[in-house]
């Protein structure tokens, strides 16, 4: 499987579409815990404390749609 490299939009904007977080980690060829670290970072990036925090931050500061 080929790794895709996604931005930090595009695997928010996954999340807010319902893709768990297993689903994105085998869509773009990365392990699981990768994946996670990397949304910790995103987190803590964007100052939210969850993941819904972290979408809503997203649609509000209309970096996704």
């Amino acid at each position: 499987m080929a790794n895709k490299k996604l931005t930090d939009a595009e695997i928010v904007d996954m999340l807010s579409r319902g893709y768990k977080v297993s689903e994105i980690s085998k869509d773009i060829g990365v392990n699981i815990r990768t994946l996670e670290a990397r949304l910790i970072r995103i987190r803590d990036k964007s100052s939210s404390t969850n993941v819904a925090h972290l979408v809503g931050n997203y649609f509000r500061n209309k970096l996704i749609k």
